[in-house]
């Protein structure tokens, strides 16, 4: 389930229907390896909510979603990014889930539009207190980096790692380390730590945090785009959240495939999806609902959908599997001083290609 709270969804659900429930949350560090290992065991659960990304793990049986199940008011963006090789592997509900630029207003009077003014607030800061953190060690967070040389490692069935754009961002990313801009050290639950008690000006996190970042800091919180390098627009991914039917579920036995169905048609239906953003604050995947929130946003969700607009569909295939840690692995050893960033893409694109050769 990632960081989302479904909790009352969940309960308004088994309410309506009578169809109780058994639930299990993981951190978003470990969902994959939870499922890959449920898999490995037989134990996998009847329905997941996963990042779209996740129904290219062929190992863990994904079913064919039939497109009757599939209501007509779900947007063609997120549609496409439930699908594996022509099938629907999954139901979106979620949309967006692209990175964006938190800041304390408490902290920050103006949100920077370029790294070179964001990096010069630091001199404004209080003492003790940090000026921007994010994931660095998770590959999901470098993307944008990378995006904004205006390149992407996977790109219409292609792997794009060993090019001049990732080896400007390898060098920019390392260097933005090397100069205590970052802490390369502080992974998300340190950095999530750090914002909401107020430690932090800005941190980079995903628009799934924006609920729990406005309980925290309430009115103190601002968004705002990613900052711009050189001129250059910094381009993240974006996915959907899919409710998903593992170890062929839907192939099981007529009472609980019927029961299956319920949970999927609640989900489409408007009352959930307004849910989604009124209890969640994540954007829906209903185009009714998209639009009506368009129609009335705030500054907080014009900004997330700004973002959007200049977001890059994250690949659901399998091999992004393998190229998430060809990067991680490149991405570390530059960062140790092993390579250097033109060995690093080359070593990217050789281990990746070299995985890819060898799956079954």
């Amino acid at each position: 389930m990632e960081n989302y709270n479904f909790q009352k969804i969940f309960d308004d659900f088994s309410e309506k229907t009578h169809v109780q429930l058994k639930i299990k949350n993981f951190k978003n560090n470990e969902l994959k390896s939870a499922l890959i290992q449920g898999a490995n065991m037989r134990q996998l659960p009847d329905i997941v909510i996963v990042p779209s990304d996740f129904v290219g793990l062929s190992e863990l049986g994904f079913s064919t979603i039939p497109e009757s199940w599939l209501v007509p008011e779900l947007s063609t963006e997120s549609l496409q990014s439930a699908k594996v090789a022509g099938d629907y592997k999954g139901i979106p509900i979620i949309f967006g889930n692209h990175l964006l630029l938190y800041y304390n207003k408490s902290l920050v009077q103006t949100p920077a539009t370029d790294w070179q003014t964001l990096i010069q607030q630091k001199q404004s800061l209080p003492e003790n207190t940090t000026l921007i953190g994010w994931n660095y060690y998770e590959m999901y967070w470098f993307i944008p980096f990378l995006g904004a040389f205006g390149e992407f490692p996977y790109v219409n069935g292609k792997v794009n790692l060993n090019t001049a754009g990732m080896k400007q961002a390898l060098s920019w990313y390392k260097q933005l380390a090397d100069d205590k801009i970052v802490d390369k050290l502080c992974d998300y639950e340190c950095n999530l730590n750090a914002f909401i008690s107020e430690q932090q000006a800005y941190t980079i996190n995903g628009s799934w945090a924006f609920n729990h970042f406005k309980e925290k800091l309430g009115d103190n919180l601002g968004i705002a785009m990613l900052p711009q390098y050189k001129g250059k627009q910094m381009r993240p991914y974006f996915s959907s959240h899919v409710i998903a039917f593992p170890n062929h579920s839907l192939e099981s036995s007529a009472e609980k495939k019927a029961k299956l169905k319920k949970f999927a048609e609640f989900f489409q239906q408007k009352r959930a999806q307004a849910a989604i953003w009124h209890q969640l604050k994540s954007l829906p995947t209903n185009k009714q609902i998209i639009a009506e929130l368009t129609n009335k946003a705030d500054p907080n969700l014009q900004v997330i959908f700004q973002q959007l607009a200049q977001s890059e569909p994250m690949p659901n295939e399998r091999n992004m599997a393998i190229i998430w840690e060809a990067m991680l692995k490149g991405v570390n050893r530059y960062s140790a001083d092993i390579f250097d960033n033109h060995k690093a893409a080359e070593y990217m694109q050789y281990i990746t290609e070299r995985s890819m050769q060898n799956e079954p």
